[in-house]
């Protein structure tokens, strides 16, 4: 059995895509499902969380810990339509520690189901929803032998990085961040030293970057650089920008393969295993 098992479900930034240009690397926005032992976790609810929510009601799955990295519209734009949250034999932690103004994870989700832009509060959930607010830096264990390390990103509005850690693997989900060479780079460096796999931000291409300069977000030289530098084993490039054609984005990854072999532009659909090697006193 994996130590750490990962699923695709979403790798898009800003907005869905849909149609035969996205074919290849999928339309959803930020939405991974990470199992790790008997626990369910999912980082972020973009549009990817609407097909897992459908995938874990199908299974059964009562026991789900949502992880946010923030909560801009295209990293919570799926929750008001992810089904588990609806049923009444789920329990639903929803874990949130990157706010800059002192709002719980409890009022951030009551303004993602706020009339009158959506049509229901979240009273109407029928899960059993407990909220857990962190701070950056906080170390989290959701789950018997799960330890997942935080720290602050540098975004507007603020943001969470993770890196899980289990039986000697290591997952870390690293999105909407910029490169700041300084306390921001400090913290990806921290997150994702000596990572079996890391999931990175890079929205931009280096020609594109420097007309967002400020927007909060990466390209794949600087990814591979700190990641090169962190000794991460693999690593994916992630939030692609919302208009990238598959076209576009195969280009972007192989130019980047050029220069890291290690790399690979994230597909929705993906799946990885990470075995990793047994701790003292792992059985």
């Amino acid at each position: 059995m994996p130590a750490i098992d990962i699923r695709v479900w979403g790798a898009r930034g800003t907005f869905p895509m849909v149609g035969a240009e996205a074919l290849e690397f999928g339309g959803h926005t930020a939405c991974v499902e990470v199992r790790a032992g008997a626990g369910v976790m999912i980082f972020d609810a973009g549009s990817g969380i609407i097909p897992l929510g459908k995938a874990l009601l199908e299974e059964g799955v009562t026991e789900i810990d949502l992880f946010f990295s923030h909560v801009h519209y295209d990293h919570i734009i799926g929750l008001p339509y992810f089904l588990p949250a609806f049923w009444n034999k789920a329990k639903l932690r929803i874990w949130a520690g990157h706010m800059l103004d002192g709002s719980t994870p409890e009022q951030l989700v009551d303004g993602i189901f706020r009339p009158p832009y959506f049509p229901i509060t979240k009273d109407y959930m029928r899960a059993d929803v407990e909220y857990r607010k962190f701070s950056p830096g906080d170390v989290l264990q959701p789950s018997p032998g799960v330890r997942i390390v935080t720290g602050r990103l540098t975004h507007p509005n603020g943001a969470v990085g993770y890196r899980m850690e289990r039986a000697g693997a290591t997952f870390c989900y690293l999105t909407d961040f910029e490169h700041d060479a300084g306390a921001g780079d400090a913290e990806i460096l921290r997150l994702a030293k000596d990572a079996d796999l890391a999931m990175l931000d890079t929205t931009y291409t280096p020609e594109e970057y420097p007309r967002y300069v400020k927007f909060g977000h990466s390209t794949w030289e600087q990814c591979g650089a700190l990641c090169a530098e962190a000794g991460v084993r693999h690593w994916g490039m992630f939030h692609h920008m919302h208009m990238r054609t598959d076209v576009d984005q195969q280009a972007i990854e192989d130019a980047a393969r050029k220069v890291y072999p290690n790399s690979f532009a994230a597909r929705q659909g993906q799946h990885f295993q990470l075995f990793g090697k047994p701790e003292h006193g792992d059985t």
